[in-house]
């Protein structure tokens, strides 16, 4: 089973409310290479010309692929929106949660960190999820599902500090408010680096390194 409950295919897809999606704890790489394609695409518009230019056809243009495809992998353009919504930045979670998996307690911080601050410069990704976000708050399913996603963002970030089950340390207020900052630090900063690029970033990661050192958390 995948977080929040729903079951995932052999092909890696489940689906939310007839909207196709991947597994959190699966790499965007585990699709099938034309839905991979298809993302991207509808990414690499949003980014450049914004949501209003986001169509099926413009994807299906941009990608090189048949438009059948984008309703056959994403059902409508409510499905590819949610399924966009997935990728943004997933990999970069996983691929953090991987770096981070043998490192020592004592390091812990310092490379977190550094990980938060690799994910923050991740301008276009950023970008594509600030574009999306005033329509996933007016629509009750994106709303839901981003709600999900965020949900899996504080379990990683409590996995990334070495709780061994992130899922199960958010019962504890204490760690979830830690993952909910640690959160919004990113989002916070990402929208920083995206108005101005010059923006230095290593006052507040190095001010927040200081602050998680004082903390009185147990791990």
């Amino acid at each position: 089973m995948a977080p929040g409950g729903w079951s995932t295919g052999g092909d890696g897809l489940t689906r939310l409310t007839d909207h196709l999606h991947f597994a959190f704890e699966d790499p965007l790489s585990s699709l099938p290479e034309t839905a991979q394609n298809l993302l991207v695409a509808a990414k690499e518009i949003i980014a450049e010309d914004g949501f209003e230019a986001l169509t099926l056809k413009s994807v299906s243009v941009r990608a090189g692929e048949n438009k059948a495809m984008v309703s056959y992998y994403f059902d409508n353009k409510a499905g590819l929106i949610a399924a966009v919504l997935d990728s943004v930045i997933h990999d970069e979670y996983l691929d953090s949660l991987h770096r981070m998996k043998d490192v020592a307690p004592g390091e812990r911080i310092p490379r977190l960190v550094e990980e938060m601050w690799r994910m923050a410069a991740s301008v276009e990704d950023f970008q594509v999820f600030y574009e999306l976000l005033p329509h996933v708050v007016r629509d009750d399913v994106l709303r839901r599902r981003m709600a999900m996603l965020f949900r899996w963002y504080w379990t990683k970030k409590l996995e990334w500090l070495g709780v061994e089950d992130g899922s199960g340390g958010l019962a504890d207020p204490d760690l979830l408010g830690v993952a909910q900052l640690l959160s919004a630090v990113i989002d916070g900063l990402a929208i920083q680096v995206a108005v101005d690029p010059d923006v230095d970033l290593a006052n507040p990661y190095r001010m927040l390194a200081r602050m998680l050192e004082s903390l009185d958390v147990e791990v």
